[in-house]
């Protein structure tokens, strides 16, 4: 049995235990985080939620909606509101234009890398963290959401 440098034993996690270990660690620093990124931009939590998933990669409008839980009204006012304020812009789908495809502008992606470029942004916890060690989760992540996209 693998043992830690103190010899004590180390416990092998199930994917599920490592899920709610992550799943915690987030939703417990979420008024934190939401507060800190609310210091950085004048834009309301939920809005830049949104800006963040399109700086991942353009998507409709009913994707977007769906992966960040919310209905279709709600999210048509987020998106109306990110498009008025110039950080996003809201076309038809060159698949089916029935749908409205959201993607990032250059203001938008601006306002993402002032959040994301603020060490003041991240929670205390990744004080903990060396560099070696936050690139190395940063690519577990990047699995991660690769094989939930896919």
């Amino acid at each position: 049995m693998p043992t830690t440098d103190t010899g004590a034993p180390v416990h092998s996690q199930t994917a599920t235990e490592v899920w709610f270990t992550m799943n915690s660690l987030v939703r417990d620093q979420a008024k934190q985080s939401r507060t800190r990124i609310s210091e950085v931009i004048d834009i309301p939590f939920s809005r830049f939620r949104a800006l963040r998933r399109v700086a991942v990669r353009p998507m409709t409008q009913r994707d977007l909606a769906e992966r960040m839980g919310v209905d279709a009204s709600a999210m048509s006012g987020i998106v109306d509101d990110l498009v008025a304020r110039g950080l996003v812009t809201r076309e038809a789908d060159a698949d089916d234009g029935r749908r409205k495809r959201v993607t990032i502008t250059d203001d938008g992606r601006r306002v993402v890398d002032e959040v994301t470029e603020n060490p003041a942004t991240a929670p205390d916890m990744f004080a903990a963290l060396d560099e070696s060690q936050l690139r190395q989760l940063a690519g577990l992540l990047d699995l991660l959401r690769e094989a939930e996209e896919s």
